[in-house]
């Protein structure tokens, strides 16, 4: 009795590989590694944006958010109106470093358009000023508490590998190639060898479910029980 329920027990586990766990678009266990922390904080639109944007490169984000002609400029026009630490809060500099910017300020240049008389001044730093133009303020400066000072690879593929395969096994029948390959930013030579792969593993699958029945059937109840052809 003790061989009967082992055995039909370890049946049970290995049935359960034929499970395949099922992955949803809406959690980060669905994307690959900083695309996965990015829809946590952003959710799904701000995270392929920035795959569209950045897949495939390795992007450095400095310790400091703003230009320096920015801070220059923000130094001289605040200099009556704020203190020292209220501009060292905001622009994230030492109270030093903004007292020596002071000093300097009457001789600060600023770029002027010829057409419009307007003062050229860049605030952001290139790749915040990119994420600006993206997102806004809000968000640029949340990416930026988030990535300061760190260099961060984009992976071509968004999705991770347990996601795809899910999503294919799931949408077989029910999509072209060409709308999976879009999908999931593969080829369609890709996904058609994706396929084959998982046609190929159903059957071995299918074949060792098979066999272990049998095995454990003969286990429980004797050879005898099962007619050999």
């Amino acid at each position: 009795m003790i061989e009967k329920k082992s055995c039909w027990k370890q049946y049970g586990k290995a049935g359960q590989t034929l499970e395949m766990d099922r992955y949803d678009k809406e959690t980060p266990d669905s994307y690959r590694s900083v695309y996965s922390e990015l829809f946590s904080e952003f959710g799904v639109e701000v995270t392929r944006k920035i795959h569209s944007e950045y897949k495939g490169r390795q992007v450095s984000f400095p310790k400091k958010l703003y230009t320096e002609q920015y801070i220059d400029y923000y130094v001289k026009v605040n200099s009556a109106s704020k203190s020292v630490s209220e501009m060292a809060v905001q622009l994230e500099y030492t109270e030093r470093n903004i007292r020596q910017r002071l000093q300097k300020s009457q001789k600060a240049s600023i770029n002027v358009n010829e057409e419009t008389g307007q003062k050229i001044i860049m605030k952001y730093r290139p790749i915040y000023n990119e994420l600006f133009i993206m997102f806004g303020e809000e968000i640029t400066r949340r990416i930026y508490n988030l990535y300061k000072g760190h260099q961060i690879s984009f992976p071509k593929k968004l999705y991770t590998e347990k996601y795809r395969d899910s999503f294919l096994r799931e949408n077989i029948g029910n999509k072209k190639i060409s709308e999976l390959a879009a999908e999931l930013g593969y080829t369609e030579r890709r996904i058609n060898q994706l396929l084959k792969k998982y046609k190929e593993e159903y059957i071995k699958d299918d074949l060792l479910s098979f066999r272990e029945v049998i095995i454990c059937v003969r286990r429980t109840f004797g050879s005898s029980t099962i007619a050999r052809p």
